[in-house]
């Protein structure tokens, strides 16, 4: 393709017109029934732009799942990498993991739609992979609270999928008729019930005792 060519696609910033446009259809409308017609059209650029900068409507697609996992990762590294006991960074992830589930709410809609339909109308994308990557990284904390003593054995796996589930719930406080205020008080009262089963006996007698001293550790 000619220099002259490639700058007439890219004028008006067409890649990012065209990620936005797919992002939104693809909430609304599902994948399989997203056209690059109704891409192009929202974007308002035209179809060799579209081939030009993704190849095809699965490039597209893709193009955003990368992103939106990058940003992401990068959320939960923090999390991960931050102080405090293994207790403390699970509600922070917890809290971090609600807060992503609902900035890319109609996403998430659009790929339980794509779980959903039939594999030929699907891009090939592993989400399988994605939601133990999710869960994965609550196992890791709850490895490390056992390593050190703070939590009693138990299956991280178990305790990974609990608090996953939870994550759910309060990301769809309408569902249950919590609201948002209300959602994010359920969240810090069922990762307690958690974290009271799996914490080791000396542990919740020194939380308990500092409790009563006073908060130390600001969450």
């Amino acid at each position: 393709m000619t220099p002259r060519r490639t700058e007439t696609i890219d004028a008006g910033g067409g890649r990012e017109r065209l990620l936005g446009a797919a992002a939104r259809l693809f909430a609304s409308k599902g994948y399989a029934a997203t056209s690059v017609r109704d891409i192009v059209s929202a974007a308002g650029v035209t179809a060799p732009s579209l081939y030009h900068h993704f190849g095809n409507k699965e490039g597209l697609f893709l193009a955003i799942m990368r992103t939106n996992r990058s940003r992401v990762e990068a959320a939960r590294q923090e999390v991960l990498g931050s102080g405090g006991s293994a207790a403390v960074r699970l509600l922070r992830l917890s809290r971090t993991e609600v807060v992503l589930r609902r900035e890319f709410a109609d996403f998430a809609g659009a790929v339980v739609r794509i779980v959903s339909e039939p594999k030929r109308a699907a891009p090939r994308f592993d989400f399988r992979a994605l939601m133990l990557e999710k869960i994965r990284h609550f196992e890791q904390l709850v490895e490390e609270g056992m390593a050190s003593g703070e939590f009693r054995p138990c299956a991280p796996r178990h305790v990974a999928l609990t608090l996953v589930g939870a994550i759910e719930i309060v990301s769809r406080a309408s569902l249950f008729d919590s609201g948002a205020d209300g959602s994010d008080l359920a969240l810090e009262g069922m990762v307690a019930v958690v974290l009271s089963g799996i914490t080791a006996s000396r542990v919740r007698t020194t939380s308990r005792r500092t409790a009563a001293a006073g908060p130390t550790t600001k969450l």
